[in-house]
């Protein structure tokens, strides 16, 4: 166990590191060396920044401020646009001879324009529209999704913003597949718009519930009029809900459905954070499976990164009668920037 926690210890320390460079600095030096005045990042400063950077970053952790994350979070979204421009470069100029300047102004002007775009694009809310049909349902019902809302990476404004959107497509039933919020310093007023959702709500724990402690977090999201679903069903007419707490292990899915009563007459609707446990999920008779944790990638090019750990990062998915959605997510985490993806609130009509 101590070597264990070693272990991830190091690990955790060695990535910090390693990403506050990159993100935070490289980018600096790099631009500065290109434009012509590589004195002003040599290297007793990029130390001092390097140090500076890691120990706010420590001081992040450790704090509860919302500013201190806000500048971090949107500057790490910043520097990891201009970390991707500047590395394409410098593989570029291995085998191309161009002129650093230039290419250091093109890099500056393209930056700024990508991250205006990325901020903007943050703040919009798409409603995407799924019908599923099937003959056990003798009447149609609409059901609304939202995933990785991320409150505490953003504001009881977009909150709003999402709460009204739900409410503007009438559902019958709300489902929230995990990450709705993400700080421990998030406080009832900060999730209190949730009671203005004029549908049932339902909720199945994410990773950032957990992280947060789910002591505090189950009892503030009951008092907001959430019911949780943890390894537990719902009848509603001839549907059935089921949740189950978001966890690393490939086989939760697998072993919490062994628990739980099917009703094979219902059309069941499954509700887990990752993409993980579909094959479980069909092999049990779930008609549809909600996810979501993977925000498609949020900025480009990490949505690459994301494919090497789920086969399933986004999109409508069929294995036999049993479907699989991952949303997007409907919020950010982090950097309020959405590139190459999109913010969405999922509409999903089921008709007889």
């Amino acid at each position: 166990m101590l070597l264990k926690t070693v272990q991830r210890f190091v690990f955790f320390w060695s990535f910090v590191l390693l990403a506050a460079y990159l993100v935070y600095i490289y980018p600096l030096q790099r631009l500065t060396d290109w434009l012509g005045y590589p004195a002003l990042l040599n290297l007793p400063v990029v130390v001092g920044l390097w140090f500076i950077v890691t120990t706010v970053l420590w001081l992040s952790f450790r704090s509860s401020s919302r500013v201190l994350e806000t500048i971090l979070y949107n500057w790490m979204g910043i520097g990891f646009v201009f970390f991707c421009l500047c590395f394409i470069y410098e593989l570029l100029r291995l085998v191309v001879a161009l002129n650093d300047y230039w290419i250091a102004i093109s890099i500056l002007i393209a930056g700024v324009c990508i991250i205006i775009y990325s901020f903007w694009n943050a703040q919009r809310l798409q409603c995407k529209h799924l019908k599923f049909c099937d003959a056990r349902l003798a009447g149609d019902y609409r059901l609304i999704q939202i995933s990785d809302v991320h409150i505490g990476s953003r504001s009881v404004n977009f909150l709003r913003r999402v709460v009204t959107t739900v409410n503007a497509q009438n559902p019958q039933f709300v489902l929230i597949t995990g990450d709705f919020l993400d700080a421990n310093r998030i406080q009832a007023e900060d999730i209190a718009p949730l009671r203005k959702l004029k549908a049932p709500v339902y909720f199945s724990i994410g990773n950032h519930e957990r992280y947060a402690g789910l002591d505090w977090v189950i009892p503030m999201l009951e008092d907001a009029g959430v019911m949780m679903l943890r390894s537990k069903t719902v009848k509603h007419g001839e549907l059935q809900f089921i949740g189950i707490d978001d966890a690393e292990d490939e086989n939760q899915v697998k072993r919490e459905l062994g628990k739980i009563e099917l009703d094979r007459n219902c059309f069941k609707v499954l509700l887990y954070h990752r993409p993980l446990g579909w094959n479980a999920a069909a092999e049990s008779g779930i008609d549809l499976m909600l996810c979501g944790h993977t925000h498609n990638g949020q900025i480009l090019p990490f949505n690459w990164l994301v494919r090497w750990q789920f086969k399933r990062v986004c999109g409508l998915h069929t294995q036999g009668s049993c479907r699989l959605y991952v949303s997007p997510g409907t919020g950010t985490w982090g950097p309020a920037m959405r590139l190459g993806s999109r913010n969405e609130v999922t509409c999903i009509d089921l008709k007889c």
